[in-house]
């Protein structure tokens, strides 16, 4: 319900006509004095959607709650004014109609029409600063929005590119009449409806690709509130992350990839290894393999023919193995491959493979010679540390067979 405060200085016919209207349809606060009235703005100003003044025509203390008022509105908040008046004095308050005092109640005029122009008039004014208000948020670089209750946007301060027609309005459109991802338009229905269900806000982050790249945007969305505390809408900020998501990006992929052979590394492993625990998907295959006699490389030919005696293990592995397997280092001339939905009999074959591809690798001065083992979890129970260890053995247990 609106708050009306009602600034009169004497008990008289309008001021009765007037409280016997706006009973039961505004929160009518009425003072006796200009005095009073100054200081209830200026506790309640936000609070409080119209002021009447009865009859300001040479009223005492008038002319200071006017001027209190003009100083308090602004482009963000404005208090509209209505005077309170009637037939015999209507000519001389006719005279302050301005910005500040934007109509007039005459004593008889039907109940209706009263409240009907009240209402008009805060809407009117609500509206003038929002407008206000949405030109300065649209010079910000972030894009702000409302939603109703129904997920239909009711404001956006800015386009962006990632909607069907982003030159277009959004106004009274939902995510999925406007949004080219789908998974993204339901993200954000999901996230609607559990901030309308809960009056909490929340914080997520959504990744936008189209034809002019990969953009990830953060979204704050908090409910709105109307004066009973119940939820009205939503109001959110999307900020484009794009460059410190990548900068992240970035430095994991440099944190979980081996310098020397860009494939991954023992970190790496151990966190996807972490990840799959209880959830390994059957059956997976693991590879383990070991460059032979790479001291003697080292010692014979120096560290950057041992480095390259590396890369060849790496090149060999990678030419058998199948596009969605991973390679990883474990440590110098160690690596590990975890192989997908492959069988026992597969992963021998892989072995084999491996083992020919190493053949076509060599120098003038050596050719590449590596030791193979794989495991293969096929059945619930087993876990992937002691696929580890079982793939381990296969590869020594060829190494002291050369």
């Amino acid at each position: 319900m609106h708050k009306i405060a009602f600034a009169y200085l004497e008990e008289n016919p309008r001021v009765i006509y007037l409280n016997e209207t706006l009973q039961g349809e505004f929160e009518v606060m009425p003072i006796n004095s200009a005095e009073k009235m100054t200081k209830l703005l200026h506790e309640s100003y936000e609070l409080i959607d119209a002021l009447i003044i009865d009859h300001p025509s040479d009223k005492e203390g008038i002319d200071r709650l006017f001027r209190y008022v003009g100083k308090r509105n602004s482009f963000m908040f404005t208090l509209p004014i209505l005077l309170l008046t009637d037939d015999e004095h209507k000519e001389d308050d006719c005279a302050y109609l301005s910005d500040l005092v934007v109509g007039l109640i005459r004593q008889g005029d039907p109940k209706q029409a009263v409240i009907q122009r009240i209402r008009n008039t805060i809407k009117f004014c609500s509206s003038a600063s929002f407008d206000d208000f949405s030109k300065m948020l649209r010079r910000l670089p972030s894009i702000i929005y409302i939603k109703d209750l129904n997920g239909r946007y009711v404001f956006c301060s800015n386009r962006w590119h990632h909607l069907r027609s982003p030159n277009e309005s959004i106004r009274g459109l939902t995510d999925f009449d406007v949004r080219k991802s789908k998974e993204n338009a339901e993200i954000a229905r999901r996230s609607d409806l559990k901030i309308i269900r809960s009056g909490r806000g929340m914080s997520y982050m959504i990744k936008e690709e189209d034809e002019e790249g990969v953009e990830y945007l953060q979204v704050v969305k908090e409910p709105l509130l109307d004066r009973s505390g119940k939820v009205s809408g939503i109001i959110a900020i999307i900020n484009n992350v794009t460059d410190s998501e990548l900068l992240k990006e970035e430095l994991h992929q440099k944190s979980i990839t081996d310098q020397l052979t860009g494939v991954y590394n023992r970190f790496y492993f151990e966190e996807l290894v972490a990840e799959m625990k209880g959830n390994i998907e059957m059956p997976l295959t693991l590879i383990s393999a070991d460059c032979d006699g790479l001291k003697c490389i080292n010692d014979a030919y120096g560290h950057a023919a041992g480095d390259l005696y590396i890369c060849f293990a790496r090149d060999a592995i990678l030419d058998a193995l199948p596009k969605d397997a991973h390679l990883f280092r474990m440590g110098g001339d160690e690596f590990l491959a975890l192989v997908p939905n492959m069988s026992k009999e597969d992963a021998k074959r892989l072995v084999e493979d491996i083992l020919v591809f190493a053949k076509g690798y060599r120098t003038e001065q050596f050719g590449l010679r590596l030791s193979v083992g794989s495991f293969t979890i096929d059945s619930p129970g087993q876990i992937i540390e002691d696929a580890v260890r079982g793939s381990d053995k296969e590869m020594y247990r060829m190494k002291k067979s050369h």
